[in-house]
């Protein structure tokens, strides 16, 4: 998934994770912010801005009753930080934007 600064990538991942998978709603920080499920680092959860790509598989339903399995990638949005786009886009199939 890419795209610029703040345009909901990390939350598209969030909202996938809550849709897929059993999250408990006691789940929050000790400052009561939503849990971001790909933002992993420290300094990216104080500044909320994603830095390093992270890799996530998502195991999906579709509407016949199996289920498909998905490989993303949740990259990075600032410019200085477009190394980390760059080798996502070289290890990947197709690109979300």
């Amino acid at each position: 998934v890419a795209g610029h600064l703040h345009h909901g990538k990390t939350s598209l991942f969030d909202m996938l994770v809550e849709q897929t998978h059993h999250v408990d709603d006691a789940i929050v920080h000790a400052d009561d912010r939503a849990l971001r499920y790909t933002d992993t680092r420290m300094d990216e959860q104080d500044r909320e801005v994603s830095i390093k790509a992270v890799p996530m598989s998502l195991v999906m339903p579709n509407g016949a009753g199996k289920h498909l399995l998905f490989n993303m990638m949740d990259t990075p949005g600032h410019v200085n930080f477009s190394d980390e786009v760059t080798a996502s886009y070289r290890l990947s199939d197709g690109v979300m934007l």
